[in-house]
């Protein structure tokens, strides 16, 4: 091979390589997560109802944001926090919003569990989470076997094996994951 085709040869895979790095950055946000890689998940999570309410100074609603990059914009999001932070919008006043965040879903709530989940009460002797999120509007249940798993509702759940169902308008509170969000509302979750 002569040597102006070696350096022809380096120059274009200097070129694609170049190329393939400036592609890489275009086509994802800052997270690294590819741009539009949720579109699909976060508008079928509104479509189906569900809605997100969060704080701006919460670090898990943050966390969960940035875990849908550039698609966070569609999320059902609502915003519960007053500006300076010292208060709580009425809308999550009026649906007792109490802890952040919180996932309202129209549907039943499914989890598995070989556990029976426990239910929070108000008295001295309950663990530190029932302590932090026990709530005088509905049940909070927990799960020793979902660590992120707090529900809150009006009704009992029931069971069947080890799934346990929350009646519909249940909520699940603290870090809820893109797995569970799909299981709960039959969204697909992007590989």
């Amino acid at each position: 091979m002569k040597k102006s085709n070696k350096i022809i040869l380096l120059i274009i895979i200097a070129v694609l390589l170049v190329g393939g790095v400036v592609v890489f950055f275009l086509t994802r946000n800052s997270n690294g997560v590819p741009k539009g890689k949720y579109t699909a998940f976060a508008t079928c999570l509104k479509n189906s109802g569900t809605t997100f309410y969060g704080a701006f100074w919460c670090p898990h609603c943050n966390a969960t944001k940035k875990l849908f990059g550039d698609s966070v914009k569609l999320l059902p999001y609502v915003e519960c926090s007053t500006p300076d932070a010292a208060g709580q919008t009425q809308i999550c006043q009026d649906k007792k919003i109490k802890g952040y965040p919180s996932w309202v879903f129209p549907t039943a709530i499914n989890l598995e569990s070989a556990d029976a989940p426990h239910k929070c009460t108000d008295s001295q002797d309950e663990t530190p989470v029932c302590k932090q999120s026990y709530n005088t509007d509905f049940d909070t249940w927990v799960f020793s076997s979902i660590d992120s798993a707090l529900v809150g509702t009006n009704s009992e759940p029931t069971h069947k094996g080890t799934t346990w169902t929350f009646a519909p308008g249940s909520r699940l509170s603290g870090e809820v994951s893109l797995e569970m969000l799909a299981k709960q509302t039959s969204c697909t979750l992007p590989q």
